[in-house]
Order: structure tokens, then C-alpha cells, then sequence
């Protein structure tokens, strides 16, 4: 299943570029001609989707996220949303029952972030094989001590060095990680090129893959539009 991905800056929509922030451009897009990130979310809505990824990247990088904005996607579209604003604070997590917060490797500094008051999603960013978090833990020994956690509803496998750059997905991650976690629900991103490349991300156990570059450059446009993958 594709999740389709609207990476916000300055309240527009971005492209990724490799996950080097400084360098994401304003969207260009074959199936939205516009960066306001409400117009986006609506494209995904009227293309058949049903929940995106939402990554506020002033959140993520200087604390200060578009709430507002994040609110207005959730009340102006049936769209289910999973967010990752950086860090979440209990007042944040009363946004929309339509927003699912992502804790996320990258920002958190502390594993007490996973106790939070109700379920999440977890974001393990990497680039390659190394886990991104202030927490200097290696990427399998994070991955033992959050395997049985409750409040972890979905796992989200981030490999960043691959984000934006349309060069296939880390297949070799995403099968140490599937079989260090059985049974949990797998998401991942980074490199998706074409449907083929989310054959084989299901064929080893992936539950939903991350989309946006092969969506707004078209390369997998024509068989979204024939209702695949939704």
C-alpha cells in the first residue's frame, strides 16, 4: 500500500533531496500544480488515497511547527495523517483525532519519549545501516529494546541517504529490520523508484512504503490513477 508524503518548509510543500534539508527545493509536481501543502493533501485525497505522511520539517529542524497548517489538512480532507512535527509535548498531542504523532530517532534524545501518554508511530531514521538519534545507540541494539513495546503502533524505517533520489530502496535494511521485529507493522522510505520496487518491498514483509519523488514526477502516476496500490 502507498503512502503518499508532503514534506513541508516554510509552509510549502518541498522536494526532498537525500535528506539534506538545506537543500529542499519548492515542489514541482506532474499531478498538483501548486506547493500549498493543503492543495497537495487534496490531489491525494482526489486520486484515491486515504492517509498520508506529513513531515514539518521547521518542526523537525528549529522546533517550530505549522500547527495550524497541520489542523487545517486534517478538518479540510477525510484524510487520515501521520505527522512527524520533531518533537511532541502533551499539548501538541491534542491535534485533530485525525493525526497520528510519529516519534521520531532523529530528534528525540531520550528513550523516555517512548512512554508517551498514548499509542505512536515510531520513525527509526537511518542512513544506511546507521540509526540517526542523539542517543548513540547502535541501530539493532535500539531495535531490541523498543521490540515489545505497547505504545509503538507501527514502525516507520526512514533510510535517508535514499529520500528524493529515485535510486531504489534499501532492500537489505528493511530484511535485517523485518526479521529482528516479527509481526510488527513495517513502513518504509527511501528511493522508491516505480510499483516494482513496492513488489518487493511487500514480497519481504513491508506493510506500507512511503511515496512522494515517483508520485510528483510521474513514474508510478498512471497506475495510481488505475486504482493500484491505494
Amino acid at each position: 500500500m502507498i503512502v503518499p508524503v508532503i514534506d513541508i518548509k516554510d509552509g510549502k510543500a518541498v522536494m526532498p533531496i537525500a535528506g539534506r534539508r538545506d537543500e529542499y527545493e519548492e515542489l514541482k509536481s506532474v499531478i498538483c500544480k501548486s506547493s500549498d501543502p493543503l492543495d497537495v493533501a487534496v490531489t491525494y485525497e482526489r486520486l484515491g488515497f486515504r492517509e498520508i505522511y506529513l513531515a514539518d520539517l521547521d518542526g523537525i529542524l528549529y522546533s517550530n511547527p505549522d500547527l495550524d497548517l497541520i489542523n487545517e489538512i486534517a478538518r479540510s480532507t477525510g484524510l487520515s495523517i501521520m505527522a512527524d512535527i520533531g518533537l511532541w509535548s502533551p499539548e501538541t498531542l491534542l491535534l485533530s483525532r485525525n493525526i497520528r504523532p510519529i516519534i521520531a530517532t532523529e530528534t528525540f534524545s531520550s528513550l523516555n519519549l517512548l512512554e508517551f501518554p498514548k499509542e505512536v508511530i515510531l520513525s527509526i531514521d537511518t542512513r544506511g545501516d546507521r540509526l540517526l538519534s542523539e542517543t548513540s545507540l547502535d541501530l539493532f541494539d535500539f531495535i531490541e529494546i523498543i521490540k515489545d513495546s505497547r505504545k509503538i503502533t507501527e514502525i516507520i524505517l526512514l533510510d535517508l541517504d535514499r529520500v528524493g533520489i529515485l535510486k531504489g530502496p534499501n532492500l537489505n535494511l528493511c530484511k535485517r529490520v523485518i526479521d529482528r521485529l516479527p509481526g510488527r507493522k513495517i513502513i518504509y522510505g527511501g528511493g522508491i523508484r516505480d510499483l516494482r520496487d513496492i513488489d518487493s518491498l511487500q514480497r519481504i514483509g513491508v506493510y506500507k512504503v512511503l511515496v512522494g519523488s515517483a508520485l510528483h514526477t510521474g513514474r508510478i502516476f498512471k497506475d495510481v490513477q488505475k486504482g493500484d496500490y491505494r
